[in-house]
């Protein structure tokens, strides 16, 4: 290949998609200092990263030899790339959102292998407490064996028994000695303490003696000084109020005369009002009453209908407030509300076991049953109320339940289903079964239900409801019927519930209860009537009362105003008079008061002194009988100390005797007891290891989860970089779209002779022929060996001809490359490699391998045209080049790495020139 001279070549890589910051050039070529080996190191990350897509880029450029690719729509293909970008950004975010639920799994894996080993640990805990009692134990048991085993081998020689002996009698005697000392020393720290007592309750007396002395002369000095006063000024008011007191007594005279004439004349006033308030009140009750019991009656009326619907409920809960209750009503009404609301419960429904309609028709049938028991000479059923209620329950559980059987059983209870007369099953069909089974065995006539029940179970179920019905222990019963004709009877035996009423007593209360709801609105309307003839009657009874008390008010005002005066008279008039006696006699004991007043004051201080003498006695007493007590104290602690010690000593001495006593079986014991601990403490120790490795194995499950989740941790950090990147991507697509423009006008002049060599030429290069510019000859752009398309040749500065062309894919090809991503076809013998990691093409270099042509404005104008990756010409956007910080070393490495990896690029001179006509 010929020199070229002066010429610079700039290089852009073909990057696919791949978002990357435009490459710019300086102008002046000259300053171009290149560290290739740099240069390639710092662009081979980023040329790695992308080997996929050129190599993708690379398999979708056209192969047609002959044909120049022509350029596409960039909008579309611009609008391509942010789809792609967004797809990238989903999957993404798909990936991130699943790298956080496994990290929420191991986090909750982690929790559970946590608690595991905390359970493991605890119960290790547990069992090492339980080794270290057992082993506590088994040295204890130890210490008795070696005690006994001593004790047995000193039993052997009496010498040591009758040793033993004298000591525990020796022992024993010091004890009594010490003991009756320590009991004297008590008694007299108990005397010295109640002598202490004493006294010092003596000085508490005292003080207060004194206290209360003191406080006396005080008072009686305070006392003489006010009799004083009281004296000097009793004389001037009893000259004062004597005459107040004249001055009243004729005023009130005046005042009683005027009170009794207006009194006469208000008593004539008033004759007949009283008869006639009494008549109007005896009329006004009876009319409230009417009215109440009409409003009663009303209320009742109102409510009947409701009342009638309520069955069984509204019929207990009148019976409860009349006086057919007992003591089972309450009770029969609890359990029913009880169970109202339950949904096989139909309370006051027609077909409802609890209406009252079928209520009668229960007792109509109980009737029935009574007929049978009177012509057996058994006593009649009573109705009760708890078996009433119970029936009931079951007659409706077993119509409107999906399920059906006995429940609220009493003693007994029959069921039946379909009967217009249950006893016709119940009695007469049964009957006939038993008296079969009594022609063969006849004691079954002599046996009660529960005797047949216990012995002949067979038996009994197919005649219990018959023995039910003829049993004489069970003489209360409840009857509950349904409209479909479910029927339930319950016999209770009667000091379960309180004994019950006949049926017809029972059957008159429902009617009673249900005729007066019937007849309600008549009893109403009567007693409306009653209330309108007693309220006319008050009301006349009241205008006439009304009319005398009119009459007999102005009377009766003249009268109250005379009282008033009078009472008002009468009043200033006894205070003038008790305020004159009181004044006389405060006169006439002033100075007497005032006198024993001075003599009790002096009375007072003399023993006041007193007091204050005997306060200092007590005191001296109580510290003498202090020093008493401390003293007996002291006496009584070393007393105890003999006495405790005295007890040791007999303890010792018993219990060396009793060890002689009884060596061989205490010997034998502690042996056993050692035995039992030992095994005790092995089985603890057993416990213990096993806790011990259930906590390893915990502790490896729960290194593995922490493990799991750092794992899961690491992965969800990469997604969220992930994440990060498809974002950045997306936002740089959508800006590549905001910014295409349309192409290149008339007047950026570039070289209309400048063409881009197409695949037939099989360049990586294209150079426009023009004058014979220099480059040192020693350059050459490194190859990768033999898997190179460009070879370059070592010269001198030489020429290059305006026609010289790059030889073509048979005079090109190179060595098969390594296994890369998508590479072309060749055209030839071979096969392009891939662009990724392979060593270049085998065969042909593309014209155009969806890398990016840049080429200047023919004047040196900043306004740049770049080829797209898919072959399309767009304007790039500024009227500079793009500027990112990359130096040209960096960026002509970066086409020096392009060339070895077999990426296409293209290369335009620096001042292109119009192609000569």
């Amino acid at each position: 290949m010929a020199n070229v001279k002066k010429t610079l070549i700039a290089t852009t890589v073909a990057i696919a998609t791949l978002a990357a910051p435009a490459t710019a050039f300086a102008d002046d070529a000259n300053n171009v200092q290149p560290d290739v080996n740099g240069a390639i190191e710092q662009a081979q990350d980023a040329v790695s990263q992308t080997q996929d897509t050129v190599a993708q880029a690379t398999q979708a450029t056209p192969q047609t030899a002959t044909t120049t690719p022509t350029p596409s729509d960039p909008v579309a293909d611009a609008q391509a790339k942010v789809d792609e970008a967004q797809a990238n950004d989903n999957q993404a975010q798909a990936n991130l959102n699943q790298a956080q639920t496994d990290v929420d799994n191991a986090q909750t894996a982690v929790n559970q292998a946590q608690t595991q080993v905390n359970n493991a640990q605890t119960t290790l805990d547990t069992a090492n407490q339980q080794v270290q009692n057992a082993q506590t134990a088994a040295n204890q048991a130890q210490e008795n064996l070696n005690q006994a085993q001593q004790n047995a081998g000193e039993a052997t020689n009496p010498e040591n028994q009758k040793k033993a002996q004298q000591a525990l009698s020796d022992a024993s005697q010091q004890l009594d000695q010490t003991t009756k000392q320590l009991e004297s020393a008590n008694q007299q720290v108990e005397q010295a303490k109640q002598e202490a007592q004493q006294k010092a309750e003596n000085l508490t007396a005292a003080k207060k003696d004194e206290a209360a002395a003191k406080t006396d002369k005080d008072k009686a000095d305070k006392t003489a000084s006010d009799a004083k006063t009281k004296a000097d000024e009793s004389q001037k008011t009893i000259s004062q109020l004597k005459a107040e007191l004249e001055a009243a007594l004729a005023a009130k005279n005046d005042a009683d005369t005027a009170k009794t004439t207006a009194d006469k004349n208000a008593a004539d006033a008033k004759n007949g009002i009283s008869e006639k308030q009494k008549d109007a009140d005896a009329k006004n009750t009876s009319a409230n009453t009417a009215q109440a019991d009409a409003d009663s009656k009303k209320a009742a009326a109102d409510n009947a209908d409701k009342q009638l619907k309520s069955g069984s409920i509204g019929f207990y809960q009148w019976k409860l407030a009349s006086d057919y209750a007992n003591e089972d009503t309450q009770h029969a009404l609890n359990m029913l509300v009880k169970y109202q609301n339950e949904d096989w419960v139909k309370i006051g429904d027609e077909s409802s076991a609890t209406s009252l309609q079928n209520m009668l028709k229960a007792l109509d049938l109980i009737d029935k049953g009574n007929e049978i028991r009177r012509s057996l000479g058994l006593p009649e059923w009573t109705v009760n109320d708890m078996d009433t209620i119970n029936a009931q329950l079951a007659a409706d559980y077993n119509t409107y339940s999906p399920n059906t059987g006995h429940v609220f059983t009493g003693t007994s209870q029959n069921l039946a289903w379909g009967y217009g007369n249950p006893y016709d099953g119940w009695y007469t069909q049964e009957k006939a079964v038993f008296d079969r089974y009594a022609e063969k065995n006849p004691e079954l006539r002599n046996m009660t239900a529960v005797e047949i029940y216990l012995k002949y179970p067979d038996i009994y179920e197919e005649t219990g409801h018959y023995l039910n019905v003829i049993d004489p222990d069970c003489d209360t019963t409840g009857f509950a019927v349904t409209g479909s004709l479910t029927a339930a009877q319950n016999f209770t035996q009667k000091y379960l519930y309180t004994s019950g009423v006949s049926v017809n007593d029972y059957r008159q209360q429902i009617l009673s209860y249900k005729n007066a709801l019937d007849s309600a609105s008549d009893v109403y309307q009567k007693a409306l009537d009653k209330a309108n003839e007693a309220k006319k009657a008050a009301q006349q009874a009241q205008q006439e009362l009304a009319e005398l008390q009119e009459r007999a008010q102005s009377a009766q005002q003249t009268a109250d105003e005379a009282a008033k005066t009078a009472q008002a008279k009468d009043e200033a008039y006894q205070k003038a008079l008790d305020a004159y006696n009181e004044a006389v006699k405060a006169g006439q004991t002033a100075n007497g008061v005032y006198s024993q007043a001075k003599n009790e004051a002096d009375k007072k201080q003399t023993a006041y002194e007193k007091k204050q003498d005997a306060t200092k006695k007590a005191q001296s007493e109580l510290d003498s009988a202090n020093a008493k007590t401390d003293a007996a104290q002291t006496d009584v602690q070393n007393a105890q100390n003999a006495v405790d010690e005295a007890k040791k000593q007999v303890e010792h001495a018993q219990a060396k005797l009793d060890g002689y006593a009884n060596a061989k079986e205490n010997l034998k014991a502690a042996q056993s007891k050692l035995d039992k601990v030992n095994k005790t403490l092995d089985e603890a120790q057993t416990i213990q290891q096993e806790a011990q490795a259930k906590l390893d194995k915990a502790n490896d499950a729960k290194t593995e989860a922490d493990k799991t989740l750092a794992d899961a941790n690491a992965k969800l950090e990469q997604a969220k970089a992930n994440k990060k990147q498809t974002e950045a991507a997306l936002k740089d697509a959508k800006n590549a779209l905001d910014g295409i423009t349309a192409k290149p006008s008339e007047k950026d002049d570039i070289d209309s002779g400048y063409t881009i060599p197409s695949n037939e030429e099989n360049t990586g290069i294209a150079t426009k022929p023009g004058e014979k510019d220099d480059i040192d000859s020693g350059y050459t752009i490194p190859s990768n060996e033999e898997n190179t398309g460009i070879a370059t040749k070592p010269g001198e500065k030489d020429d290059i001809d305006s026609g010289y062309t790059i030889p073509s894919n048979e005079e090109a090809n190179g060595n098969d490359g390594n296994t890369g991503n998508a590479g072309n076809g060749g055209n030839t013998t071979g096969s392009n490699g891939a662009n990724g990691s392979s060593n270049g093409n085998n065969g042909n270099a593309t014209s155009v391998n969806k890398g990016m042509n840049t080429a200047d404005k023919k004047n040196d104008e900043t306004t740049t045209y770049k080829v797209d990756a898919d072959n399309k010409t767009i304007t790039a956007t500024g009227d500079d080049l793009a500027k990112t910080g990359v130096d040209v070393a960096g960026v002509a490495a970066v086409s020096i790495v392009a060339l070895m990896m077999g990426v296409g690029f293209i290369g335009v001179e620096r001042s292109i020139r119009r192609k000569e006509d």
